[in-house]
């Protein structure tokens, strides 16, 4: 179906179809517009007294307006969206934090405007932008070829402290490959504040995985550590017995019982795509990645970073 914008004509006759008792389908149907068009255009353009044309006409025309007439940002608060762009805060990220640190507003859609205004003037602010690639999930899981790891204790035996995410120190646990499959990032992501700690990982061996867990949340709360069932984990009850804590594994094909871990990992990847060799990468490389992502504010936080949620620090302070 071609794209045509809803006119007044159409908004009498939507009315009309509205009085009469008719479906949105059927209003669809009748107008040539897809279903979700005529819901958007009715949702969008009701007020206290319901759908009325010359009411929808004029919401209808402000909001083309203000599209058409971009913000005019001052150079203070370009300055200051551009440095967060750069390391690589979403519009939404900046807007929100802006707003709950009292500096001068800023919507998410102006923020994107500035950022397309600057790509068809050459720049480069765009390739701070999140780009999500949708995986196609199999349909029925293959044969598990990995083998079994002894001695695991289920994710069900992990209590309900962990799953209500009340205290820090619930840690998820995975690793990433890089495109050789040759070099991997050990990820460690706290449930609570999803505050990360990333260890690179030149081997997957069991105990090179345990060693820079060890290594990683020594200054750090630790009351569990969930992972999946790679092999890379096989040496959970050594871990378990140096750092005094239960180590539980999710079901299979159930990556999202460490759903906080997952997203973490999509993060990663705007910096760490998936065939970068990651053989090369250095270490202060891996760091500086591991400040910025937790140094951007989160929604689920009330836009506190996961550093200020893990070392306990208020926006008021």
């Amino acid at each position: 179906m071609k794209y045509r914008r809803v006119t007044s004509e159409d908004r009498l006759r939507i009315k009309a179809f509205l009085d009469a008792g008719l479906s949105y389908s059927k209003i669809a149907d009748k107008t040539g517009f897809d279903r979700s068009t005529i819901g958007r255009e009715i949702r969008r353009n009701t007020g206290g007294r319901g759908y009325r044309p010359k009411q929808a006409e004029r919401l209808a025309g402000d909001r083309q307006q203000w599209r058409e007439k971009p913000r005019k940002l001052l150079p203070p608060l370009v300055e200051a969206i551009e440095s967060k762009l750069e390391v690589k805060w979403s519009p939404e990220q900046i807007s929100k934090r802006f707003a709950a640190e009292g500096k001068p507003t800023v919507s998410a859609e102006t923020i994107y405007q500035h950022v397309y205004r600057d790509r068809e003037q050459g720049g480069e602010l765009w390739r701070n932008l999140r780009r999500s690639h949708r995986r196609r999930k199999p349909r029925f899981p293959r044969e598990d070829r990995r083998g079994s790891i002894r001695n695991t204790t289920s994710i069900s035996e992990r209590g309900k402290q962990a799953d209500r995410r009340k205290k820090r120190g619930h840690w998820e646990r995975d690793t990433m490959h890089g495109g050789d499959r040759k070099a991997s990032i050990l990820v460690l992501t706290d449930r609570k504040t999803r505050y990360n700690r990333f260890q690179k990982l030149n081997r997957r061996f069991a105990r090179a995985v345990t060693k820079k867990t060890i290594s990683a949340l020594r200054d750090l709360p630790c009351r569990s550590i969930t992972n999946d069932n790679g092999k890379e984990f096989a040496d959970h009850e050594r871990l378990a017995k140096k750092m005094k804590v239960g180590v539980y594994f999710c079901d299979p094909y159930s990556s999202y019982q460490r759903g906080t871990n997952e997203n973490r990992i999509g993060i990663l990847r705007q910096y760490l795509p998936k065939k970068m060799d990651l053989r090369d990468l250095h270490w202060r490389t891996l760091k500086r990645i591991e400040v910025e992502i937790n140094n951007r504010p989160m929604k689920i936080l009330d836009w506190r970073t996961p550093y200020e949620a893990m070392m306990g620090i208020s926006l008021l302070q």
